[in-house]
């Protein structure tokens, strides 16, 4: 490394809960993991001593936190998108060579959660050396999604962490040589109409057109973990991983005043589906395209009725949740087509 530019980020599943693994899964992304000793002090007092006391202020835990964003790659992403949803399927589409896999993802049911090992590699002042620094224990609680007119899609994810290693091993930073990014441009929303779900191997289809006023798009999934753990024995570090709490699912849409559809949706609280589908331009096997695709069985629209914007085109700012509709068998599917093998 020569440059305050030459900074990495890599992540790869543990096998045991805060038991450090070495990266295999590298992001584009800047590393700002935050690492906070956390400390108290004594209630007790002497006379003649008017400050706080150095033996008297003690370490109470140590934690980690942080937000990993990146652009959505067409490669690589799967991983990630496992470290939030927990459940996923992975199996190849027939007849492509070579050979394309959808991985199907929704949400796990089951405890403990996985975690992760996550290294950040940062440079020194004008990049004369590297430190790494090795987080363990990582648990990620919420992953946000989103699409902007002009712009690439994103991802934000939210993490826990355990314990900073200082001395593990720096990981050699890899990328496919192949990936690329998913866009706007590559985008299309559908709003409604009857949806037919995901398979193991074909995408979301609704009877719904797409629509042609949606200007932006965003999706939480928040896992609610617990964020309790800090046990006798622990030494000031979190004795398990956390588990699931409720899942919450909300997001927004900025939609041009077109039609009534969507006032008459947030009036009458109706539950309507989205399928949002982003492929790239380049296919990687005969017809077939990477492919993100998101799909919400049932979603409510928390407002807004629309207001006049000064001769302006109107617009739509609207909040929703999405809901477990009874009927469908999940409340979420993140599809991603790849030419990775395994997440």
């Amino acid at each position: 490394m020569t440059t305050q530019l030459d900074f990495t980020l890599g992540m790869a599943r543990e096998t045991t809960y805060g038991t450090a693994v070495a990266p295999t899964r590298f992001a584009e992304s800047e590393a700002k993991i935050k690492y906070d000793v956390k400390t108290t002090d004594s209630k007790g007092l002497r006379p003649g001593k008017n400050v706080k006391r150095l033996n008297r202020n003690v370490i109470a835990r140590f934690e980690g936190s942080g937000d990993v964003a990146f652009d959505v790659p067409t490669r690589g992403f799967g991983l990630w998108l496992n470290a939030v949803l927990g459940g996923v399927t992975n199996n190849v589409v027939p007849s492509t060579v070579p050979a394309v896999y959808q991985q199907v993802h929704t949400l796990s049911t089951s405890d403990p959660v996985p975690t992760f090992t996550v290294q950040e590699v940062l440079p020194t002042l004008g990049g004369v050396n590297s430190y790494p620094h090795t987080f363990t224990g990582c648990a990620f609680d919420s992953i946000e999604l989103s699409a902007k007119e002009g712009r690439i899609v994103e991802a934000k994810l939210s993490l826990t962490a355990r314990e900073l290693l200082t001395s593990f091993a720096t990981s050699a930073a890899s990328y496919p040589a192949d990936d690329a990014v998913f866009t706007f441009v590559g985008g299309a929303i559908s709003l409604g109409g009857t949806l037919t779900a995901p398979t193991a191997t074909a995408i979301a289809t609704t009877t719904a057109a797409a629509a042609a006023n949606v200007a932006d798009f965003s999706l939480t999934v928040k896992r609610s973990l617990d964020s309790d753990g800090w046990n006798l024995g622990g030494k000031g570090l979190r004795s398990r991983a956390p588990l699931l709490g409720m899942p919450e699912l909300s997001g927004k849409l900025t939609a041009e005043y077109t039609d009534n559809t969507l006032r008459d949706a947030y009036l009458g609280k109706q539950a309507i589906a989205v399928v949002l589908t982003f492929e790239h331009n380049v296919a990687i096997s005969g017809v077939h395209k990477p492919t993100l695709q998101i799909v919400l069985p049932a979603i409510r629209l928390n407002g807004e009725v629309p207001a006049s914007d000064g001769g302006n085109a109107i617009k739509q700012s609207i909040d929703f949740e999405a809901f477990d509709d009874g009927a469908s068998a999940q409340p979420i599917y993140v599809v991603y087509r790849t030419l990775d093998t395994a997440l």
